[in-house]
């Protein structure tokens, strides 16, 4: 019997080593697998294992690229948590897996997250110092915009398909005015509330148009042409009211009213934990929002920075017509009923 060598019992290492070759030279190079055969195998992968797939070699990565929306498209809503034992780390936590993916980003020690718009994470300088900086951790793209007069509180790009030549609309951290970047700018421009005693909630892009709403339930469109202009789109039929609440020992103006899109329609949220919602259906052609009771096979997402109207999440092992609450400050996630009923509580490793 031959030594025990490598953990092959029974093999030598120059046997080993002329066995490997042989295998190799009889073989085709990994490289050289039909497209259609990467492609099969790209879509059935996780997010983290189709990002370690697109880096083996040139042609793999062209798979990964040409199926990379279908695989983004089929993954279930993923919470972000950063890392606080890391300054680089990012973590990508599935709710319905309970499963949780680290993903090494450039360093953001300095600064703090204050949006997430079209896969992209925006990043302020805690200083207020710095540019405002973009980072797509699936895709790695960045994007940086000058840096804003004021802290803010919400931002979004306005051109999910071409992010390179977008412009930039935010909220600032008080509420109370809204700003916006456009790339033949040379500085940021301030509109403050429209209506006095009045406070900016919330901002959304859909079907190419810049929608803001502000706490009294109205909805506006910014215009962001040469002629930029704010005016009034439509108004919801039972006016609703944002809540000023203790959070952190201090008392701070947090918006409970959201806009939400999917696809093929916006809509309006009043959101409280544990308080039945309201939810507006806002009809693009009369200009008003209808109350309605069902969010059919959808499932509404609400965190502190976004928010999502996911189709189907049943394929995940979720729940449809529900509200799904992940709140900073709660602990777990609730699934609630759209009568504000808790369906079930879900884990949440990062809190």
């Amino acid at each position: 019997m031959t030594k025990r060598k490598n953990g092959v019992e029974g093999i030598d290492d120059g046997a080993l080593k002329k066995r490997i070759t042989s295998e190799k030279s009889d073989g085709r190079p990994w490289s050289e697998l039909p497209m259609d055969l990467l492609g099969d195998i790209s879509r059935k992968l996780n997010l983290v294992d189709h990002l370690a797939f697109g880096g083996v070699c040139r042609s793999w990565r062209m798979s990964a690229l040409a199926s990379e929306r279908d695989v983004i498209a089929s993954q279930p809503p993923l919470v972000v948590l950063p890392s606080i034992s890391a300054d680089k780390v990012l973590s990508l936590y599935n709710i319905f897996e309970e499963n949780t993916y680290h993903i090494e980003l450039p360093t953001f020690a300095s600064k703090e997250c204050c949006g997430l718009s079209s896969g992209y994470l925006v990043f302020q300088d805690r200083k207020g110092q710095d540019e405002l900086w973009l980072i797509n951790p699936i895709t790695r793209d960045e994007l940086k915009f000058p840096t804003p007069p004021t802290n803010i509180s919400h931002a979004t790009i306005t051109s999910p398909t071409t992010p390179s030549d977008s412009s930039i609309v935010a909220l600032s951290k008080d509420f109370v005015r809204l700003l916006f970047y456009r790339p033949s700018d040379d500085k940021w421009t301030i509109y403050k509330t429209p209506e006095p005693k009045c406070f900016y909630a919330d901002i959304i892009v859909f079907k190419g148009q810049v929608y803001v709403l502000t706490c009294n339930g109205k909805i506006w469109n910014l215009r962001l042409q040469s002629d930029a202009s704010l005016t009034l789109f439509a108004v919801c039929d039972n006016p609703v009211r944002c809540s000023t609440i203790l959070r952190r020992f201090s008392f701070q103006y947090r918006p409970n009213v959201f806009l939400v899109a999917s696809d093929d329609e916006l809509l309006m949220v009043n959101f409280r934990v544990f308080t039945r919602p309201k939810i507006f259906k806002v009809d693009l052609q009369t200009r008003k929002g209808v109350v309605t009771n069902t969010l059919g096979d959808k499932a509404l997402f609400i965190a502190d920075m976004s928010r999502a109207l996911i189709s189907n999440p049943t394929k995940w092992g979720g729940h449809n017509n529900c509200i799904y609450a992940l709140d900073y400050y709660l602990d777990p996630i609730y699934v609630l009923s759209l009568e504000g009923k808790i369906l079930q509580t879900l884990k949440d490793t990062g809190r």
